[in-house]
């Protein structure tokens, strides 16, 4: 039987249906569907939890007659939680789809200039708006989604996510940013997790991080100097967070002090690439 947590995703994608062109899914939700649609393994075990995270541009167009806030509250009779005071607030989109409980939050993107916190994208609709944002909503990839739960009589689910080079480098620019050390723990879990997890071809090939490199130069040279800090040694803080992220049936056959080496030494081999990539450099991998 499918999980409560990607049953309630599918769900919600079906009701958003009309919007999908226009919503990139991310958070922890973006592995999930990496691994059981680009790799093909519904065994992997991401790090999930009900919290479902889109990501949207500044300006999302009304399709048909009903806005996405309409949707959620009018159709899928979910409820407005205001998670802070701010005018226009944090708003998140709370209650049960088909039985099945669920936590929408839309995001945006951060410009420099940009003080506000929170971005009106489409009448009703308030997006947290928070800084590489943009990463993500400008590096996507379709996925087909045909899943009993999601699909409606014989089309499937057509759905954004992120090229998985823009994942890794969102969350390798964003984590030292996080006030919940939790969260920035999940996110290196995310990035080795995907490393380990998705063929090369899925992360490497079509030139996702050349391209990402040539764009963001100076972001680029922080995301290496990011991930870098954390990973100096197998007993640096980045593999034990590693090992506390993990969830239980995740690598069953490594103990925590194999776990530990093999992410050091899966990042680091990555960093030295990313690193020989955007300085074009040799690549010299040192053995754990």
């Amino acid at each position: 039987m499918m999980d409560d947590f990607a049953r309630g995703l599918l769900k919600t994608l079906a009701v958003l249906r009309p919007y999908l062109p226009q919503i990139v899914i991310g958070g922890g939700w973006a592995p999930f569907l990496y691994y059981r649609y680009l790799a093909k393994n519904r065994e992997l075990t991401p790090v999930l939890t009900r919290d479902i995270d889109f990501m949207v541009g500044h300006q999302v167009p009304i399709v048909g007659s009903q806005t996405i806030d309409e949707i959620l509250t009018k159709e899928a009779k979910l409820t407005t939680a205001f998670k802070n005071l701010d005018n226009p607030a944090v708003i998140h989109y709370e209650g049960t789809i088909d039985g099945v409980e669920v936590e929408i939050e839309f995001l945006t993107d951060q410009t420099g200039s940009q003080e506000e916190r929170v971005l009106v994208v489409q009448k009703g609709l308030h997006a947290e708006a928070l800084r590489y944002v943009s990463i993500i909503v400008e590096n996507t990839l379709q996925v087909e989604i045909d899943d009993a739960e999601s699909a409606q009589g014989d089309r499937p689910l057509i759905v954004q996510v992120p090229k998985p080079a823009a994942y890794i480098f969102q969350k390798g620019m964003s984590f030292p940013d996080r006030r919940d050390k939790q969260k920035a723990s999940k996110d290196l879990y995310y990035i080795f997790d995907i490393l380990v997890k998705i063929p090369n071809e899925s992360i490497f090939e079509g030139g996702g991080f050349e391209v990402l490199s040539g764009k963001h130069p100076a972001w680029f040279e922080q995301f290496i100097l990011n991930l870098s800090s954390q990973f100096e040694s197998a007993d640096a803080e980045g593999p034990v967070r590693i090992v506390e992220q993990r969830p239980a049936d995740a690598f069953p056959d490594l103990d925590d002090d194999q776990l530990r080496y093999f992410a050091y030494g899966t990042m680091v081999q990555f960093i030295q690439k990313m690193d020989g990539l955007h300085n074009n450099l040799p690549l010299i991998y040192p053995v754990p």
